[in-house]
């Protein structure tokens, strides 16, 4: 596999597919991370970088300068000291191991045998290939045997926004709870909400727009998933009642699994 990527861009992708971040753990509220390690696929100009588990998984499209494809899996945290100090561009070539090399600047970082979740991440990749991202989300997609029953738009700023507020709450666990308008048929509310108890909560309502299906749907989910996508981009959100969350964007894609207690 061998292509040429701005640096600042791959790096801002691997950094972004570890979703770094406050979430619940085993010891409460506290700092929280997907996994250093990301499995990359090079396909003519598009390069795909994945990583995940069983329970949560992420996608980051980007358009390179493909000379070879190819396929390979990597710690990504010793790939990003190195793009933090190389030019403008960066030449990726893997082969028994990765290099990178900028200008005058080469260096190279072992390859992983096999992602630790590579099972599970395969199916799931399997099971999203068909999901692509519309700036007017009037498509449900299928998901395994079933189907998502409502989509709809909003920002990132919005969702970071709220997301963020609801992080001060300390419990990790946020509820999604979309309700369509029986008024006007293509507009709904989404309630986004943290609880602890009665007295240490937080709810946002977000009108968003271009809504689809009918009715409503509700979800909880832990996890910072407003740390994975970009300032100014649009999110298409995908809900059904006690079934995975998956957000899109132009270049970016989520999926994870809802939030059951004794998670």
């Amino acid at each position: 596999m061998k292509f040429t990527v701005e640096s600042k861009i791959l790096k801002e992708a691997i950094e972004s597919i570890q979703v770094k971040g406050k979430s619940t753990t085993n010891n409460g509220f506290g700092n929280t991370s997907l996994g250093n390690y990301a499995h990359i696929i090079l396909a003519g100009n598009n390069l795909q970088i994945w990583n995940g588990d069983s329970t949560f998984c992420v996608k980051i499209n980007l358009t390179v300068e493909g000379e070879r494809d190819g396929h390979c899996v990597v710690d990504v945290s010793m790939v990003i000291p190195y793009l933090n100090s190389f030019g403008e561009n960066t030449i990726v070539n893997v082969d028994d191991f990765m290099s990178l090399s900028s200008g005058r600047k080469k260096a190279s970082v072992p390859l992983i045998t096999n992602h630790p979740n590579e099972q599970a991440l395969d199916t799931l990749k399997n099971m999203l290939l068909h999901i692509n991202y519309t700036p007017n989300p009037n498509v449900l997609f299928n998901f395994g045997k079933s189907k998502f029953e409502v989509a709809f738009t909003i920002s990132q700023e919005q969702l970071n926004d709220a997301i963020k507020t609801c992080e001060l709450v300390k419990t990790g666990v946020y509820k999604f709870d979309f309700n369509k308008s029986k008024e006007e048929p293509y507009a709904g509310t989404l309630e986004v909400s943290s609880r602890q108890n009665a007295t240490n909560k937080y709810d946002e309502i977000i009108t968003p727009v271009f809504t689809t299906g009918d009715g409503g749907a509700t979800l909880e989910f832990s996890s910072p998933i407003h740390k994975f996508f970009q300032k100014g981009q649009m999110l298409n959100i995908y809900m059904k009642d006690e079934f995975p969350l998956l957000i899109v964007s132009n270049n970016r894609l989520l999926l994870k699994a809802p939030f059951v207690s004794g998670d």
